[in-house]
């Protein structure tokens, strides 16, 4: 018998070998955001599989199953009859959703690079369209895989599409739960394959597919961060006063809210600040405004809010005008401190 991977070479990459470190990657994110047990249908590892001598990690999920469940034949051996060269290929594909079903799981998600034109990029999440409670999987899935994708240095313009695909492939139409086929970027592009490589992409990405699938099981929908509105206010010299910094969305605690100056009086210190806030409970958010300097003028700020995965909501221009205190008293510009947010325990 001749072993053969399943996908060739393309830039450096073989789907094969590449995809375990992102299921890696999401198995810990699972287990550690989500709190939920992950079952793996390949087995990971360097011990040798004993009918190929090659290493475990590098055996489709057919055999990993094989030796798990070795009487449970409709599993691993569904074409057990077929004449085709590939039968083992598609033995493995369906072994993948039967197993699922097997263990009775809440949803299956299905890792892969894809492949195409080698122009095309990006990401694609593929639904099956006989189960349209699916879909909204697949959109919620690509919206937070584009947040957090798209919030990382060099990223910002990697392209995620807002909709998923409506397509039967071999593991979302068997599957009997919420399932999903996540193409995590092109390995036929040049550019998408250096991603792959890229283990800031391959965390980021990941981090996008556990949030989406939290979050459709939370029953959220898909809300990027995004800081309201803060209404300007007026301090006499030594006021300060804590303004609220409301926010949408579902960031990644801790969180922190940031405040850089962006216009301040000719002479005068203006301070921006960083205020971090550890769970969600910890509410209202706050910053801590200040006047402090000589004179009247109004100081103007920008706010945003931070998570602990670099999401980063637009800035929210707002301003303060200190005001000179009768009498000759002196004003001074708004400075937010690191310590000074007010928050309730």
């Amino acid at each position: 018998m001749q072993w053969e991977f399943q996908r060739p070479e393309r830039h450096g990459i073989r789907e094969d070998l590449i995809t375990p470190g992102y299921a890696d990657e999401l198995a810990r994110l699972l287990a550690d955001r989500a709190d939920l047990t992950v079952h793996r249908a390949r087995r990971v590892g360097n011990d040798i599989h004993p009918e190929s001598m090659h290493p475990w990690q590098e055996m489709s999920a057919r055999y990993h199953l094989k030796s798990l469940l070795p009487d449970r034949t409709d599993i691993w051996h569904h074409f057990a009859s077929s004449n085709r060269n590939d039968r083992e290929v598609l033995d493995d594909i369906r072994a993948r959703p039967y197993y699922a079903n097997h263990l009775g799981v809440d949803g299956m998600l299905s890792l892969h690079t894809n492949a195409g034109d080698p122009v095309a990029r990006g990401s694609r999440v593929h639904y099956h369209p006989s189960k349209p409670g699916d879909r909204l999987l697949a959109d919620l899935t690509l919206c937070y895989m584009r947040e957090i994708i798209n919030s990382q240095d060099g990223y910002g313009e990697f392209p995620v599409p807002s909709s998923g695909v409506p397509a039967g492939h071999g593991e979302n139409s068997f599957a009997t739960m919420p399932s999903l086929v996540v193409e995590v970027a092109f390995h036929t592009n040049a550019a998408d394959a250096a991603a792959l490589q890229d283990p800031v992409f391959r965390t980021a990405s990941m981090k996008g597919v556990e949030k989406g699938y939290r979050l459709f099981r939370e029953g959220k929908d898909c809300t990027p961060l995004k800081a309201e509105p803060i209404e300007g206010i007026n301090l006499s010299q030594g006021d300060s006063r804590q303004v609220d910094v409301v926010f949408e969305g579902y960031p990644q605690y801790p969180i922190e809210l940031i405040t850089t100056n962006v216009g301040c009086p000719p002479g005068w210190i203006c301070t921006g600040g960083r205020v971090r806030i550890e769970t969600p409970d910890a509410k209202p958010s706050q910053i801590t405004l200040r006047c402090e300097n000589a004179g009247s003028a109004p100081v103007f700020w920008n706010t945003q809010v931070v998570d602990d995965d670099g999401v980063k909501s637009p800035p929210v221009r707002h301003w303060v005008q200190c005001i000179r205190r009768p009498g000759g008293a002196v004003a001074s510009p708004v400075v937010p401190h690191d310590l000074e947010a007010a928050t309730a325990g």
